[in-house]
């Protein structure tokens, strides 16, 4: 299976959004849960506090995620920039 940037940059956007969704509504539904089970002043706290970081890690994976897409683009360009220039210049930029 091939690698494309085009179907990773189209599924990434799809998984973006989806993954907000979730990630944001950690808050809200630990609040629910904990309101549901009527859990004490301490537990719900407990529970938000676990939702919050949950949410932060969420947060930081599609940061990462986001990275992680832009820098194989940037990948993409600089071999394809490098496959159309000179095969001279090509070995003055990779010799040490």
């Amino acid at each position: 299976m091939e690698f494309s940037l085009k179907g990773a940059l189209k599924k990434h956007r799809r998984m973006r959004s989806w993954r907000e969704v979730v990630v944001l509504a950690a808050l809200p539904i630990s609040f629910g849960v904990s309101w549901f089970f009527d859990f004490g002043r301490t537990d719900t706290l407990i529970a938000a506090a676990i939702a919050c970081v949950f949410a932060g890690f969420g947060q930081l994976e599609i940061r990462l995620k986001t990275v992680q897409v832009r820098l194989a683009g940037v990948d993409d360009k600089l071999h394809n920039s490098l496959a159309t220039s000179t095969i001279g210049r090509t070995e003055i930029l990779f010799s040490n």
